[in-house]
């Protein structure tokens, strides 16, 4: 249940005003400060009592570090933060135990040894709070101790949660010496959940991704992974559901700025950050971020982008010449989505797990189809690749963006190409990689993306698959692309699956655009628009 203002002199506006927690990441500030708060106690409760050991993997900005408050707010037994929420109907004894709560979200990996001052503050203090001083320096003897104090001190189960736990592995990625340093570390210091079970009550691990090659998970056989299960699928993120009981009055207020009704500024809500699924039958879910602050401003904008874009992910598609149009619609099982080794790192699995990419459908048992999640996603992550593939800065990038899509929004299709052979002729050969066809055609792909904002790629109909879907104000692209074949070659494609039928009820004008791409200029030759 959302938390309302109170009153604040005669200001009718005032009255109903919800204070939006956004980036608050404490459960008690939250509750003591009287902001917004999606009750997902029912899930915690269950959670807390239903095992020992977990894992869970969600994006950047999704709310894991407000699970594990409000876990360690429950497990400290501060029943007064709960009142009024569902776990008040299942919990009874509140029973009151030691947590030792780490967050590496603080690490920052240009502080050359912070994660070793870091350690070292949270041990201190925990060992001030137990009482006993280690003697060692060796800090996976001093989480050893601290545990094994706490449980003598307090004569019950140990709760440890942990949040970031792969914060200093993806800082360093990309240098091989500070990743093993790094890894050592954490190696050594995780194992303790496992020499330590007989004094845990509970354990919890949170991170962006699950690196199969750290010991925390080949040493602990134990630990859930729940980042796939359904019955824990929602317990982070904003359910549509959630979303319509609680911030009826953010979506009425959006509504009002944006000058039209309820109802469309929800669809704007949806379109920009919803479309999270985290298994195949998962609901769908907003980002907590962009949806809170998109209510808050009351303004729809690209908030997501601003909290940080891993670039060494989109170095890594283009270092390994994929071509992009397949690859955001590939399908996976779901081996491939849960693991990943930090020495051979897979570009699907960290495009998933950070959030770039979700689960669209189950296509058969445990197998995936794959896809960019909602307009705000695709805006952050092809502006980035923008930058890498095509060696501009983000300025002209945005000027080439702007004039074509003005030329899409006018129809104006022989100017569009035009000025889209000019902008690939311009392109260094240099930085076209190791096959310039798949980099060309990748360039090509990602302008169109940018071009239509509301952009499909391998569109499904009941007879095949669209290439490129663009939608524009007044008009609806439907895009086939060619290799070294003619033009005509994708008009009769398009006429002959009757590509266009779907979209005749849409309202807006239906243009068929066939383009043909040639190997050996590495640019567009023909087209052709009906």
């Amino acid at each position: 249940m959302a938390t309302l203002f109170p009153k604040t002199g005669n200001d009718p506006d005032m009255e109903n005003m919800v204070k939006y927690p956004i980036g608050i990441q404490s459960f008690a500030e939250i509750r003591k400060g009287g902001y917004a708060y999606v009750d997902k106690t029912e899930l915690v409760y269950r959670l807390a009592n239903s095992g020992k050991y977990y894992f869970l993997s969600r994006p950047r900005r999704f709310g894991k570090s407000l699970l594990l408050s409000t876990l360690n707010a429950y497990f400290e037994g501060r029943k007064e933060l709960f009142e009024g929420l569902a776990i008040n109907h299942f919990e009874t004894e509140w029973k009151c135990s030691p947590v030792l709560m780490l967050s590496l979200a603080r690490y920052n990996p240009e502080l050359d040894g912070s994660l070793e001052n870091l350690m070292d503050y949270y041990l201190s203090e925990w060992e001030i709070s137990y009482g006993r001083r280690s003697a060692t320096s060796d800090l996976s003897q001093r989480f050893h101790n601290v545990i094994l104090s706490a449980y003598e001190k307090t004569g019950g189960g140990i709760v440890i949660l942990i949040d970031e736990y792969d914060a200093p592995i993806v800082g360093h990625l990309h240098d091989e010496d500070k990743l093993a340093e790094k890894r050592s570390m954490l190696k050594s210091i995780y194992t303790n959940l496992k020499d330590c079970d007989d004094y845990i009550r509970f354990a919890m691990l949170t991170g962006v991704s699950r690196f199969s090659e750290m010991s925390v998970f080949s040493g602990l056989n134990n630990l859930n992974d729940i980042s796939l299960d359904d019955e824990f699928a929602a317990i982070c993120g904003i359910t549509e559901d959630e979303l319509s009981a609680n911030f009826k009055d953010g979506i009425e207020r959006l509504a009002v700025s944006l000058k039209t009704d309820p109802e469309n500024a929800l669809g704007e809500l949806k379109a920009n950050y919803d479309g999270y699924h985290f298994t195949a039958e998962c609901p769908d879910i907003y980002n907590p971020f962009s949806l809170l602050s998109a209510l808050s401003k009351s303004r729809i904008r690209n908030y997501w982008s601003k909290t940080g874009t891993p670039s060494f992910l989109v170095g890594l598609l283009k270092r390994r010449d994929i071509f992009l149009p397949e690859f955001f619609n590939e399908s996976v099982d779901d081996r491939q989505l849960e693991a990943n080794d930090v020495y051979r790192l897979s570009p699907t699995a960290l495009l998933f797990q950070t959030g770039y990419l979700t689960i669209k459908r189950e296509t058969e048992p445990n197998v995936f189809e794959l896809g960019v999640p909602n307009k705000e996603v695709r805006v952050s992550l092809f502006h980035d690749m923008a930058g890498i593939y095509f060696g501009y800065d983000e300025a002209a990038s945005n000027s080439i963006i702007r004039r074509l899509r003005d030329c899409f929004n006018r129809a104006e299709v022989d100017a569009a190409m035009r000025l889209l052979q000019s902008f690939l002729a311009s392109i260094p050969y240099n930085i076209s990689g190791k096959r310039p066809e798949i980099y060309f055609e990748n360039n090509l792909y990602i302008i169109l993306s940018l071009v239509g904002v509301d952009t499909n790629t391998e569109w499904h109909t009941s007879d095949g698959r669209i290439d490129v879907v663009v939608r524009v104000p007044k008009f609806i692209y439907v895009i086939e692309l060619k290799l070294d074949r003619p033009v005509t070659q994708a008009m009769v494609q398009i006429e002959r699956k009757d590509y266009a039928r779907q979209f005749e009820c849409d309202g807006r004008k239906i243009i068929r655009l066939g383009i043909e791409f040639s190997h050996a200029t590495r640019n567009i030759v023909g087209w052709t628009a009906l």
